[in-house]
């Protein structure tokens, strides 16, 4: 869960750096007029959940930039699992209230930060101070990017592995093995904004992290993404990341939520 990688801001017209080698912007965004050989077309929901995720790093609001970086809440990376996210799910007055518990105190002893966000309390959607808390947070942050998409939660909790429970629960997990498959063979997946990509870092058979796909490129297998844990801060990737490579195990695609 705490691998560096560049990070770096790019739009539609610009030129996208994806490792060594340079692409077009069309190469790596969904359809539009003209790329849809080289791009996944992603659903409403994926693109709401993608949009989501970017937000959640790109954002110019102050109390939203806070939650970058682990710690106090003051724009200084303490790197000690502290995060709004776990504050989000494990904060009583939240209707999503993930029923779980942890500490305030992060891994170095440090008193977990305050910072303001949306949530439903006693049904209204208010802007509050939450409560920063301390755990491995990838997951937390994944289910808070599908959750304000507009997806199904249910079933998703704090460990990475519960990404592949709710796709495997819901039939919307794909394997490694079905991304590498060529077109036309049986099984195969092409993976779309808003699918959530977990990783085996150990190659030990358990999901140590996942993240949220911002951006994926049928042509080049290569996929952008947010990931929070990564390397202790909110982390968008948007270098080159092989969509079959040997760390990665699957990918899980959202479920639209009937009612939000």
């Amino acid at each position: 869960m705490r691998i560096r990688h560049a990070l770096a801001t790019a739009g539609l017209g610009t030129v996208l750096t994806l490792g060594v080698t340079t692409y077009p912007a069309t190469a790596v965004q969904t359809n539009t007029a003209g790329t849809a050989s080289t791009a996944s077309t992603a659903s409403a929901l994926g693109k709401k959940i993608a949009a989501q995720a970017l937000e959640q790093y790109t954002s110019k609001n102050a109390e939203v930039k806070k939650r970058k970086y682990e710690g106090a809440a003051n724009g200084v990376n303490a790197k000690n699992n502290c995060n709004f996210y776990t504050g989000f799910w494990t904060d009583p007055r939240n209707r999503r209230f993930d029923g779980t518990k942890a500490p305030r105190i992060g891994t170095n002893g440090a008193t977990c930060g305050t910072s303001k966000g949306y949530m439903y309390v006693k049904g209204t959607k208010t802007w509050t101070p939450v409560k920063w808390k301390s755990r491995a947070w990838c997951s937390d942050f994944a289910k808070y990017t599908w959750y304000w998409g507009g997806a199904k939660v249910t079933g998703i909790n704090a460990a990475a592995a519960s990404f592949r429970s709710y796709g495997i629960a819901n039939h919307t997990w794909h394997t490694r093995a079905d991304v590498a498959k060529k077109p036309g063979q049986k099984g195969r997946y092409v993976p779309k904004k808003g699918d959530v990509v977990s990783y085996d870092w150990n190659r030990d058979g358990v999901i140590d992290h996942v993240g949220v796909l911002t951006a994926y490129s049928t042509k080049y297998k290569a996929y952008f993404s947010v990931e929070g844990n990564s390397s202790e801060k909110l982390n968008y990737k948007n270098t080159k990341q092989s969509a079959v490579s040997k760390y990665v195990v699957g990918y899980t695609s959202p479920v639209k939520l009937k009612s939000h």
